[in-house]
């Protein structure tokens, strides 16, 4: 892999993703820098990973924060296998 591991986010939803976060565990979440405008609906963003995740598992969990404050379920994503990942 690379120095720097990206992904890319589709907002399919009718709500902009003010905030995005991963897990390995479900317990411990980290959060992703977004822009103000967060991932605006319709939109795909392209989302880096901290280099101090490169040695890390490819299978992580993501959940989403939407605009109106609701959050989607958190899924098991494997980032390496499918680095697109799409909110509908």
């Amino acid at each position: 892999m690379s120095d720097q591991f990206t992904f890319t986010v589709t907002n399919e939803t009718d709500l902009a993703i003010t905030e995005l976060w991963v897990s390995l565990d479900e317990d411990e979440w980290l959060p992703f820098t977004l822009s103000d405008d967060g991932i605006p609906s319709g939109e795909t963003t392209t989302i880096y990973w901290a280099e101090y995740t490169n040695d890390s598992p490819c299978e992580w969990y993501i959940s989403a924060v939407f605009e109106d404050e609701s959050e989607s379920e958190s899924a098991l994503f494997n980032f390496c296998k499918e680095p697109d990942l799409t909110f509908s």
